[in-house]
C-alpha cells in the first residue's frame, strides 16, 4: 500500500518552511514500526513546488492513500490541492492532518472535498486509518480522533487518549528529508539545523495561543525524558545537524526535568553543536542559566508579549514585567542571548467586557522593548500583530464580538486582522514601522542572521514601507 503524506505547495503561498514538517515525520516513523510486516511504503512530499508539480507528483505516485497536514494560514492553499486532487484522483481518499483540521474540522469537510480529519495527536489515528483503508475491516465510526462525512453531514468520533509515555514513540523518519534543502531559523549559530520537540503542549492558556494539536485532551503537558532527547541529539548530529531548536513551549516547565535534560546532552560531548530554547520568565535560575550555558544554548527566546502589566493579566499570560526583566539578567549574566517576542494591539475580555490596547499601550510596549536594549537585557525581538487563529481564546473573543475582518481568511501577522474602536489603519502602520525598525536594527548589530531568508527580508521591507503584505 502506498501512502504519499504532503505539505500545501510553497509557490502558491509564500509561508515559512524553515523545517520540515515534523508531524508527517512523525506519523511515518510511528507507522513504519507498528506496521513493520504490512508492505507499507510511505512518501513525504515537501512543500517545495507548485501546486502543478505537486498534483503531477501524486498522480505519478498513483498512492493508495494521500495526507496533508496544514495549519490556518495555509488552509485556503490546502484546500485547492484537495479539490484538484479529489477532481483528478476521485477514488482515491484524502486525510487531513494539523494544526487546522483539529480546530477547524467542521470548516474543512464543509469547504473542501477531503474525507477524514485527524483530529489531535495523530500517530495511533493514522495506524488505524492505513489499517482501515488496507483490510476494510474497521468502521470509521470505531476510530477515535477523527472526524469524517456521513449522509451529507459531519460527524466526530470520540475523543482519542494521548499517548501517556513520549519515549515510546519511536523518533522522526529524518531519512525522508535532506536538512540542507531546509532554511532554519532565521537567527542561527550553525548549519545545517533543525527542530526537535522535546514535550508536548503547555500548562498555562495564555488567549492568544493556539494548541489544538496537544490540548486536544489531558494532560496538556508531557515531557520526554532527557535520555531520550539525548540519544536523539546524537542522532542528528550524526546526519550533520549542528544546531539544534529545542522545540518546547517552555524548555523550563521544571527545573528538575531541565536539570535532567542538560545533564544528559552534556554526557554526550558535542562542543559544536549549539541549541536554541523557548523558555517563560518566572521559571528561572542562575544555576538553570549556567546548565543551559554549558550544553551551548546560545540563545533562548521568551515570550514577552507586552510591556503594560495590565494586558498581560488580561491575556493570562501569568507573568510580572518585573519577572520579565529579572529572567533577562539571568540569563545574560550567563552569557546566553535573549529573543524577546513581542505583540501589539492585543484584545482580551474583563467579565465579559472586551478590552484591547490602544495605541498609547502599543508605544508603551516599544518603550520597553527599548528599555531592554538599551541595557542589553535582550538582542533580538520579533514584532506582530497579535492575530486569532481557531483553537484559541482570542479566536472566540474576536467571533463573539465580530472583531474579524475576514471570518475565513488568516492574515499576516504584519497586518491587522481585528477591527478595534479608535484604532486605525494608520495607527497600526505607524506602530509596525517603528517596531520593525528597531527590530532590524538590532538584527543586524548583533549579527547571527540567516541571509537564507530573503523573502523573510523582503516581507520586513515591504512591512516598513507600509506594503500590503
Amino acid at each position: 500500500m502506498k501512502v504519499i503524506l504532503g505539505d500545501p505547495p510553497r509557490d502558491e503561498q509564500r509561508y515559512d518552511l524553515a523545517y520540515p514538517t515534523l508531524g508527517i515525520l512523525y506519523l511515518i516513523g510511528y507507522a513504519r514500526q507498528k506496521l513493520a510486516d504490512k508492505g507499507y511504503e510511505f512518501h513525504y512530499l515537501e512543500g517545495f513546488c507548485s501546486l502543478e508539480e505537486h498534483i503531477g507528483e501524486v498522480r505519478k505516485a498513483a498512492p493508495d492513500l494521500y495526507g496533508i497536514s496544514f495549519t490556518s494560514r495555509t488552509a485556503h492553499l490546502a484546500y485547492r490541492v484537495i479539490d484538484r486532487l479529489r477532481h483528478e484522483l476521485p477514488e482515491l481518499p484524502i486525510v487531513c492532518g494539523g494544526a487546522h483540521p483539529t480546530a477547524a474540522w467542521e470548516d474543512v469537510l464543509e469547504r473542501s472535498k477531503a474525507d477524514i480529519c485527524v483530529i489531535g495527536e495523530g500517530e495511533q489515528t493514522f495506524v488505524e486509518l492505513l489499517e482501515h483503508f488496507r483490510t476494510k475491516k474497521k468502521r470509521l465510526s470505531n476510530i477515535p480522533g477523527i472526524a469524517y462525512c456521513a449522509n451529507g453531514r459531519a460527524v466526530r468520533t470520540k475523543k482519542r487518549p494521548l499517548v501517556a509515555d513520549l519515549d515510546s514513540i519511536p523518533f522522526p523518519a529524518w531519512d525522508h528529508v535532506n536538512f540542507e534543502d531546509y532554511l532554519g531559523i532565521h537567527i542561527r549559530k550553525a548549519y545545517p539545523q533543525t527542530y526537535m520537540l522535546v514535550s508536548r503542549g503547555c500548562p498555562f492558556d495564555c488567549n492568544f495561543c493556539s494548541n489544538p494539536v496537544w490540548k486536544e485532551n489531558k494532560p496538556w503537558v508531557r515531557k520526554r525524558s532527557g535520555a531520550n532527547i539525548a540519544q536523539e541529539t546524537k542522532r542528528l548530529y550524526d546526519r550533520g545537524i549542528r544546531e539544534i531548536y529545542m522545540s518546547a513551549d517552555e524548555f523550563n516547565l521544571t527545573y528538575e526535568w531541565t536539570e535532567e535534560v542538560c545533564s544528559e546532552i552534556q554526557k554526550l560531548d558535542l562542543p559544536d553543536l549549539y541549541f536554541q530554547c523557548n523558555i517563560r520568565a518566572d521559571r528561572v535560575s542562575p544555576e538553570m542559566a549556567k546548565q543551559m550555558a554549558d550544553i551551548n544554548m546560545w540563545m533562548v527566546h521568551l515570550g514577552i508579549e507586552s510591556g503594560n502589566q495590565r494586558t498581560l493579566d488580561g491575556i493570562q499570560k501569568k507573568v510580572l514585567l518585573e519577572q520579565i526583566e529579572n529572567a533577562c539578567r539571568v540569563f545574560k549574566a550567563a552569557g546566553i542571548k535573549i529573543f524577546g517576542f513581542l505583540m501589539l494591539f492585543h484584545v482580551w475580555e474583563e467579565n465579559g467586557r472586551l478590552c484591547w490596547e490602544s495605541p498609547r499601550d502599543v508605544d508603551q510596549t516599544l518603550d520597553f522593548a527599548k528599555y531592554l536594549f538599551k541595557n542589553r537585557l535582550i538582542d533580538y525581538m520579533s514584532w506582530q500583530m497579535a492575530t486569532p487563529n481557531p483553537g484559541s481564546r482570542l479566536w472566540d473573543i474576536a467571533l463573539r464580538h465580530n472583531l474579524l475582518l475576514a471570518p475565513h481568511e488568516f492574515r499576516s501577522y504584519r497586518t491587522a486582522s481585528m477591527k478595534l474602536p479608535g484604532v486605525t489603519p494608520r495607527h497600526v502602520r505607524r506602530a509596525l514601522r517603528r517596531g520593525l525598525f528597531i527590530k532590524n536594527w538590532y538584527a543586524l548589530k548583533n549579527g547571527n542572521i540567516n541571509w537564507r531568508h530573503l523573502d523573510r527580508i523582503w516581507e520586513n521591507i515591504k512591512s516598513f514601507a507600509g506594503c500590503p503584505s
